[in-house]
């Protein structure tokens, strides 16, 4: 499986979190990592605000992340003696253990454990990967089926106001008045109470893909992570689990339990506003894995995951109105498969879209809600709406939408269209089956987060009573603090994670502290300027932006561990200096697309800089939302990419930069050589007819197919990246070796040796292409890749495992997936260190790819 090796822990959370403004320090050295000891960081010991002091521990303490490992299976052995369980099958909970010394007590998620015997038949409770959390295996059915029964059971009992109440959405998103969530359901209609009954909590929804969406009012309330871009570039499962659980325990503390997120798309054009929200980067494969971590480590903590945006909403600019025209095999190779992984993994909800796909709003389009949803994919949880994305109660009734939410932005009141359901139903236009069938829907996805029997722990905050009354109590959960150092401690490790070293020449980084060093340009120390309309160059705006008041500049967390460095906003302050950090960055929000991929900063500082001599060392330290241009590359001596790091931006970047941490991300989309050129105006931003400005009817045809991303770089006829899919550098280097395949079971394995070369520990991240003639335009495409920490001078052993998915492609024809093997297709794997930089080649024996008698499907293990 491609993921972390169970046998490395995430990279060390290094100890050199900056002291935040106020904070009193402390003394600490470095603490266990899971890995022993690790050479490449430093001993000494760090100066640390107490603000921050447990973040280091405490992010290796999260609850259900286990270190060390990487399975989704696991379980984790709870140890308090205060526990009544006393024989397997007893519920125990998190502080609890089983006081017979012959039972354990494993935990299935962060809200139900049971105890369990030891020594059961078939169960090695030292085994944590063969404890995983699903309770089948205490005799339970959790599938979807066992879920629906128990819904059907409450909802058999609800009134026809109650049920269509599940189905009708308000807000009160906008800043203008905002003391609650992004949505309500069942909550707050005139002919309802707050609580329905049968024990029905409300939902209550927020924006939540990089932290708990909170705005100016609540500045600080929430943690500001990084984008989910950034977990995308550390391409680790672990990275993404433990970083949704923090965000989830902050929706917990602050009464939410719909996560409205994360965002799934694929990127299809660098400009796209919304790049850094996808989990996704510009691979399908690197997105699912990375989206069943985080859809796991949500909904084991009773919330809701909403997964977005279903379908093909892949730009900003003309998305409300827009149509999008893509065949069937792009559809299905490339746009649906994270989507796919997502509901394999038990996400409850998802989000559909607003622009139009195949001539039809996504939020009433047959084809998609039902075909591709619910046939193809086997999604069984409730679709929403994107805020105000109805535009007719029967048409969205009929292709599959269960909820419907109301647009209340001040500038545009939509009411929502499920209004109208009661009266559809007495005029026989829908029935009451298809009411029941939504509702089901919607009650099923609770019963599976654990919404009816208590594993979400806020419902008693929320009181019975008066709207008014509640609408109070809620404010006082949403102005709750939720931060603490241990979640800081989450986002300063996942900016480690992510980060990508671009170039690293004449020994430039790690900087010495003895250096005169001189940090250039006004992003040392501010994250916006007018031009932004909302959000930050460290984190970007829309429904995604979290405000803070925490937040810790490049060059406040540098001067926290070297006093004496300077700044200046322009080149002519580096006179003299040995080093210049340049800041640049790149600013990005929904509802707009990017002008350019350009960062002008660095163009114009890195030139002057480098007529200041040679002797000067030019370190670029860029905080951007997706792909840019790197053009001044060449005058530079390293380059370091965040994107959007968010609050712990400072510390991160100063621990990077002083070699206390080592860059672990790797490029999760291409950087090209220059603006997009890739497209016509027909594929992207699209065509309307005269006088071409904004109408209803704006067409993106993508024509492309299946040449997305790299897919279109390393295809013939496509321009090569400047820097390519999967790239990134470390402190260190690596060498992959001994290659070899094999058939087990006439199932692939391939393996090698990766062997650390260099002086200072590192993360390596090898990665497994595969190719065959039906994949035609595409030469070959990512199908796996593992994130193994090697110490200096050792070697770890990899193997990859390729499945029948891994050589299949969607046929239009036949309408389905087609084995090439099975069509007598050459499969041919490659693995390297990034999509073109590919060190080993083989074509994998027939007998291991033909006749391994399994249907070929987009379902990625």
């Amino acid at each position: 499986m491609p993921a972390d090796a169970a046998r490395s822990a995430p990279a060390p959370l290094a100890a050199d979190i900056a002291s935040f403004p106020g904070d009193e320090e402390e003394e600490i050295g470095l603490l266990p990592d899971g890995r022993g000891d690790a050479p490449a960081l430093s001993r000494r010991p760090w100066r640390l605000g107490a603000g921050a002091l447990s973040a280091i521990a405490a992010v290796l303490a999260l609850r259900s992340v286990p270190v060390g490992h990487d399975s989704p299976g696991q379980a984790v052995i709870l140890d308090d003696e205060s526990s009544p369980c006393t024989s397997p099958g007893d519920d125990c909970r998190a502080s609890q253990c089983c006081k017979d010394p012959s039972h354990r007590c494993f935990e299935k998620n962060h809200f139900w454990a049971t105890c369990k015997a030891s020594c059961d038949p078939g169960v090695d409770a030292n085994d944590l990967d063969t404890m995983p959390w699903s309770c089948r295996m205490l005799g339970v059915d959790e599938s979807w089926a066992w879920h629906e029964e128990r819904a059907r059971g409450v909802m058999e009992k609800l009134s026809l106001a109650d049920k269509v109440s599940l189905l009708r959405g308000e807000n009160d998103a906008w800043p203008a008045d905002r003391h609650g969530y992004a949505g309500y359901v069942g909550v707050g209609r005139k002919y309802m109470d707050p609580w329905m009954p049968e024990g029905i909590m409300p939902l209550s929804m927020n924006d939540g893909p990089q932290g708990y969406n909170s705005y100016e009012r609540f500045a600080g309330k929430s943690t500001q992570f990084p984008s989910l871009l950034t977990v995308a570039a550390s391409f680790s499962t672990s990275t993404a689990r433990r970083y949704a659980g923090a965000i989830a325990d902050e929706f917990v503390a602050k009464g939410a339990n719909v996560l409205l997120g994360p965002d799934v798309e694929v990127t299809r054009a660098a400009l796209t506003g919304r790049s850094f929200e996808t989990l996704s980067g510009e691979d399908p494969f690197l997105g699912s894995q990375l989206v069943q971590a985080f859809v796991k480590a949500v909904q084991d903590r009773g919330i809701i995951a909403c997964v977005k945006h279903f379908l093909d909403n892949n730009q900003e600019i003309y998305r409300q109105t827009m149509n999008v025209e893509v065949s069937d095999r792009a559809q299905h190779e490339i746009y649906l498969p994270v989507f796919k992984a997502a509901f394999d993994a038990g996400a409850a909800a998802v989000m559909c879209s607003y622009n139009k796909v195949y001539g039809q709003h996504a939020c009433e389009n047959h084809k998609l809600l039902t075909k591709f949803l619910r046939d193809d994919l086997g999604f069984r949880g409730f679709v929403l709406s994107d805020w105000g994305a109805t535009h007719d109660a029967l048409r969205s009734a009929k292709a599959g939408l269960d909820i419907d939410m109301q647009m209340d932005d001040p500038k545009v009141r939509l009411p929502d269209e499920y209004h109208k359901l009661p009266a559809l139903l007495k005029s026989g236009d829908i029935s009451m089956e298809d009411i029941d069938k939504k509702v089901l829907h919607v009650l099923s996805a609770m019963h599976v987060a654990g919404q009816f029997d208590g594993r979400f722990t806020v419902p008693d905050a929320w009181p019975k009573g008066s709207f008014g009354e509640q609408r109070g109590a809620v404010s006082d959960l949403v102005s709750a603090d939720a931060t603490s150092a241990a979640h800081r401690g989450v986002a300063f490790q996942t900016i480690v994670d992510g980060a990508v070293l671009l170039k690293n020449a004449r020994g430039a980084l790690p900087l010495s502290a003895d250096s005169k060093i001189v940090f250039v340009g006004k992003y040392c120390d501010q994250a916006t300027d007018p031009a932004i309309k909302q959000g930050s160059v460290y984190s970007g705006g829309g429904s995604g932006y979290v405000a803070t008041d925490k937040s810790v500049t490049p060059l406040a967390g540098f001067r926290a561990k070297v006093p004496g460095v300077t700044a200046s906003v322009d080149a002519a302050g580096a006179a003299g200096a040995d080093v210049a950090v340049v800041c640049a960055a790149a600013h990005s929000e929904e509802g707009w697309d990017r002008k350019e991929l350009a960062l002008p900063e660095a163009r114009e500082l890195v030139t002057a800089l480098r007529k200041q001599g040679p002797d000067l060392k030019i370190v670029v330290l860029a905080s951007v939302p997706g792909a840019v241009t790197t053009d001044w590359i060449g005058d530079a001596d390293a380059a370091l990419m965040l994107f959007m790091p968010g609050e712990m931006v400072g510390p991160a970047a100063a621990a990077l930069l002083l070699g206390k941490a080592s860059p672990g991300g790797r490029l999760p989309v291409s950087f090209p050589q220059e603006g997009e050129k890739r497209f016509t105006q027909e594929q992207y931003p699209g065509t309307c007819p005269p006088p071409n400005i904004w109408c209803s009817h704006m067409t993106a045809n993508f024509s492309e197919g299946v040449l997305v991303g790299y897919r279109w770089n390393d295809a013939p006829g496509g321009v090569p990246a400047a820097f390519p899919f999967g790239f990134g550098l470390t402190y260190t280097d690596f060498k992959f070796e001994d290659f070899g395949v094999s058939c087990k079971d006439n199932i692939p394995l391939v393996s090698f040796n990766v062997t650390n070369i260099g002086d200072r520990d590192g993360d390596a991240v090898p990665q497994l292409y595969v190719g065959f003639k039906r994949l035609a335009p595409v030469v070959r495409q990512l199908r796996s890749f593992q994130k193994v920490h090697v110490a200096r001078g050792k070697h770890a052993p990899v193997s990859f495992q390729l499945r029948t998915s891994d050589w299949s492609v969607y046929d239009e024809g036949l309408q389905r997936w087609v084995d090439a093997a099975a069509e007598g297709d050459v499969i041919t794997v490659s693995v390297g260190k990034s999509s073109t930089d590919l060190v080993w080649h083989s074509v994998v024996p027939a007998k291991c790819v033909q006749g391994l008698g399994r249907k070929a499907s987009l379902h990625f293990e």
